[in-house]
């Protein structure tokens, strides 16, 4: 996996300012209210993203898992995202052992629970042969959806799954400056946009010894939109699926 920092390409797609000022405020509103919907998931069926989860059952097709996490005000098929974007590509046909899928950043609780849907589902920590035949992930997270993102990474983290690859652009959250131990490799994007003095520009390791920082790229000339759509970003997680596919087909 190497990393993509100096290879320079400009984005020049510029949205209104009050949109990315709105995810934050959303975001804001979502982190006062959120012991309350946590309690609603915990608690109640939903309908819509959440109703897609479905009872544990796991699927030997999926080698590679990517979770996708869009700004505040998208959808989770907002189709200029590249967070989406990617998980398109990814659905076709050249990519039959990889499951993806993209989530707006307070359904994060549906997307952990999608993802524990590919492992045993047993509470027990996850056996030495089990660790050589599970999926690998990679998640992506874009403004509030790279808190999200490393929510979903922590309790992964707490269930002792690992995460091969984190990736925040334009990150926006009060947790998302520390990279789980559970987790390989981040990555984080950032640019000189409007919310330039609140997103997340630099982060730190919890396990130093077993995680790694291989990139830390600002994307000049980009907005708080277009920097999704960088094709650093897309080629980092095809990259390391590439590589991913190399390990998982060598013998053990």
């Amino acid at each position: 996996m190497q990393n993509q920092h100096n290879l320079p390409f400009p984005c020049f797609y510029f949205r209104p300012r009050f949109y990315a000022v709105l995810q934050v405020s959303l975001f804001l509103t979502s982190a006062l209210l959120f012991p309350l919907s946590l309690s609603a998931d915990l608690s109640t069926p939903k309908s819509g993203i959440a109703a897609t989860v479905e009872k544990p059952t796991q699927d030997s097709t999926c080698k590679i898992i990517y979770a996708g996490f869009v700004g505040a005000l998208e959808t989770s098929n907002h189709k200029g995202s590249g967070v989406v974007q990617i998980r398109d590509t990814l659905r076709g046909v050249n990519y039959p052992d990889v499951c993806a899928n993209s989530f707006i950043p307070v359904s994060w609780i549906s997307a952990r629970d999608w993802i524990l849907t590919h492992f045993p589902s047993h509470p027990d920590q996850l056996t030495p042969a089990e660790l050589q035949v599970v999926p690998r992930v990679i998640m992506v997270g874009h403004s509030t959806g790279g808190w999200a993102m490393l929510s979903v990474a922590r309790d992964l983290r707490n269930k002792k799954i690992p995460v091969e690859l984190t990736v925040q652009i334009d990150s926006v959250g009060f947790t998302d400056y520390i990279i789980p131990s559970n987790v390989s490799f981040g990555a984080i994007f950032h640019a000189p946009d409007a919310l330039m003095f609140m997103t997340t520009k630099n982060v730190r390791l919890e396990d130093p010894i077993h995680s790694k920082i291989i990139a830390n790229v600002l994307v000049r000339h980009a907005s708080h939109l277009s920097i999704t759509r960088d094709p650093r970003i897309r080629q980092l997680v095809m990259d390391s699926i590439a590589t991913l596919r190399q390990q998982i087909a060598a013998p053990h």
